[in-house]
């Protein structure tokens, strides 16, 4: 009788068991991914970036000199990172006010509506190499369609690329250009989930368009806002593709940023680069943490 009361609560086990390992089996794929492709890179940043190491093999612990050199010594190391900090609040808040525009603009459900954002979405899905090549064409203070265009207004062109003053706009303009789409596509997402009762009762009340977006919408998109500024945050600081395609960093080091400084470094020094990438990830992580307290992880107040 003893060995038939265990069968039932060792039988009983089996699916418990059994879903256990499945959640694993999800968990693992993501979790290796995570571990291979993001942890382990950054250690091995933090580790080569008290180095002194070259491509040829050559290697002499430096403690903290690669940190150093980069704050203290190198300049251009200081403009790449006050060139990733502009970068990053000008391609932050034009992407935000560009596609805030256009979700409010295309948030209905209608033809032109589905047409708008199939536009909008075009520039994201085209690879950013090859219309970072387009733009500078159209860049090109002679012939290119942009200067063209201002002639035609009498307006003279200037050198977008080749000026040091504006060369890190025009590289700005392109990567909003590329890059809003996206963000228009999820905003519209959160404009569709917000309850409609909320404007119905603030039509009642007597509220005007900007009443109601400043008071309803905002604050209901605080989840989706914070993710978008979150990630955006993290593409500015991260951007390489379009300037090293556009500029090469140039003229001088006007549109350097700090990923394309470690790039034209990890040449000659891997250790240096490295410190340059564990830094601009400490960096990230501050932001990221900083915007989460102030912004209270994305709740939306009651």
């Amino acid at each position: 009788m003893s060995m038939e009361q265990k069968n039932p609560r060792t039988v009983a086990l089996k699916p418990k068991t059994r879903n256990t390992l499945q959640a694993y089996m999800f968990f693992l794929p993501a979790a290796a991914f995570l571990i291979l492709f993001m942890i382990w890179p950054m250690i091995n940043s933090a580790f080569y970036s008290v180095f002194k190491w070259n491509l040829a093999g050559n290697k002499s612990f430096v403690g903290l000199d690669n940190y150093k050199f980069m704050l203290f010594q190198d300049s251009s190391f200081r403009r790449a990172l006050l060139n990733t900090i502009i970068y990053t609040i000008f391609n932050m808040g034009l992407t935000l006010v560009l596609s805030m525009v256009c979700a409010l603009l295309f948030q209905k459900q209608s033809r032109m509506s589905v047409v708008g954002r199939c536009l909008v979405f075009i520039p994201v899905v085209v690879p950013i190499t090859v219309m970072g090549m387009v733009w500078k064409m159209m860049y090109d203070p002679q012939y290119g369609f942009i200067n063209q265009v201002l002639s035609m207004l009498n307006i003279t062109g200037p050198s977008w690329l080749y000026d040091s003053n504006i060369a890190l706009l025009a590289v700005t303009i392109f990567n909003v250009w590329k890059e809003y789409g996206l963000y228009t596509l999820i905003l519209i997402g959160g404009l569709q989930k917000i309850p409609q009762d909320l404007y119905e009762v603030a039509d009642v009340e007597g509220a005007n368009s900007w009443q109601k977006f400043w008071k309803i919408t905002l604050p209901m998109l605080k989840p989706i806002m914070y993710f978008v500024t979150t990630i955006l945050l993290i593409n500015s600081f991260k951007a390489f593709d379009h300037i090293w395609v556009m500029t090469g960093g140039g003229p001088g080091n006007a549109t350097t940023t700090v990923v394309t400084y470690l790039y034209a470094k990890v040449r000659d020094n891997v250790g240096l680069a490295s410190a340059a990438s564990f830094f601009l990830f400490l960096i990230v992580a501050l932001f990221t943490f900083i915007k989460s307290v102030i912004g209270k992880g994305g709740e939306v107040d009651e």
